[in-house]
């Protein structure tokens, strides 16, 4: 294509999506007023909205559910190859307190939407289905296939969401843009640490609070295991694209009242490793800590793995990477930089299918989680523009 078809091209995808700006925004809004909250989920009532926005533009689709209520819906526009997924996660975490309104009636205010999921990530899907939208149009000029996802249970793990659709569905595709991860479309995630989730439960011995030396006090034992715990060692503890690795203490729960001696304390931790390390081996030295601390101390300790999402990466090179840069650098002037992420995103379970994904997106980082969560309206239409122009240049 030459310079000036380019040129119009950009400026037709321009106009259409600042004309589409009401449009992502009252998507965007209902969206965010169904409460799909995870746990339960209940991405069905979301889903319903989508459905109803494909119909009526009679866009082929699938809904799949593996448990009642937590439901994922696939729409197809195009055929052929070469494929590009775009998945958008459905479900959001609980909104938490301290709101200036409901959280699940969104508001605008000062060029922002507000409310849960606005930001992770129901203004992306509204951005995308806006997307849809103009493809379905200029369907006749495509040859590859756009399939935008709605996905349940991203916030908990993904087991009824994208896992399923691969394991269990079918769902293939050539190459994959998964638009969660924030930084304001600067950041193209290219590599993510791994994500290892593990439970300490310290065994004691029940007793009188006013006898406690008939007891062995489980939180007692606990604190000088997670003492040693703030320093483990990593065999790899420098990256290119990535931070350090990091050890969170997430939660600890033992005891019931102050006068009896606590048997049981369970701590749960999230470990987030970098490329090239192993879950195995970041094991192995926490069960050395652990041996350490029961003979020092007479304790006994159980250590049981919640779960491990491996490292992943792709390389910089790719197409998607130069496709996004190319874009974003034509639409918002800025070309975003390969990164990595601390933070894990459903690229994992592409990758692991052997599909090329990366993680790019609109949003600021802090948002995601946050009370009053929101997101920029004019990011939103940019997003849906680059992505338009990404579409074009890959499918058509």
């Amino acid at each position: 294509m030459n310079s000036s078809s380019s040129n119009n091209r950009k400026d037709h995808v321009k106009k259409y999506m600042q004309n589409s700006e009401r449009e992502i925004v009252d998507l965007a809004c209902k969206l965010i007023n169904t409460k799909t909250e995870n746990p339960p989920g209940n991405e069905i009532l979301a889903v319903r909205i989508v459905e109803d926005f494909f119909k009526s533009l009679q866009i082929p689709y699938t809904i799949h559910e593996k448990m009642p209520g937590r439901a994922n819906i696939v729409g197809y526009i195009g055929k052929g190859s070469p494929s590009l997924l775009v998945a958008c996660h459905l479900d959001v975490v609980p909104a938490g307190d301290d709101w200036k309104r409901n959280p699940f009636e969104a508001w605008i205010e000062n060029g922002r939407i507000y409310g849960r999921g606005t930001s992770d990530n129901k203004g992306q899907m509204a951005s995308m289905m806006a997307v849809a939208k103009f493809l379905k149009e200029n369907e006749s000029k495509l040859k590859g296939q756009l399939i935008l996802i709605g996905v349940a249970d991203e916030e908990r793990g993904s087991t009824l969401g994208l896992e399923y659709l691969l394991n269990e569905c079918g769902i293939r595709a050539d190459c994959a843009i998964i638009p969660d991860v924030a930084h304001n479309m600067q950041l193209i995630d290219v590599t993510e640490k791994g994500a290892l989730f593990l439970e300490i439960t310290s065994h004691g011995k029940q007793a009188h609070g006013s006898k406690p030396e008939m007891g062995i006090n489980a939180i007692w034992n606990m604190i000088p295991l997670l003492e040693r715990m703030k320093q483990l060692k990593f065999q790899k503890t420098v990256h290119p694209l990535h931070t350090t690795p990091t050890l969170n203490l997430g939660s600890i729960h033992s005891g019931t009242v102050p006068n009896i001696v606590p048997a049981l304390c369970k701590a749960q931790l999230d470990i987030r490793y970098l490329p090239d390390d192993s879950a195995d081996a970041i094991i192995s030295n926490i069960k050395n800590i652990i041996e350490e601390v029961e003979t020092q101390y007479g304790a006994k300790f159980d250590l049981r793995v919640i779960s491990n999402q491996p490292p992943t990466a792709v390389p910089i090179d790719n197409p998607l990477v130069e496709l996004i840069s190319k874009h974003t650098l034509a639409v918002l002037g800025t070309k975003p930089q390969p990164k990595g992420m601390s933070g894990a995103t459903v690229t994992k379970q592409l990758i692991q299918k052997g599909i090329i994904a990366v993680g790019f997106g609109p949003g600021d980082e802090t948002e995601a989680h946050a009370t009053n969560e929101s997101i920029s309206i004019k990011e939103l239409v940019d997003f849906a523009q680059i992505m338009t122009l990404i579409s074009l240049d890959l499918l058509a």
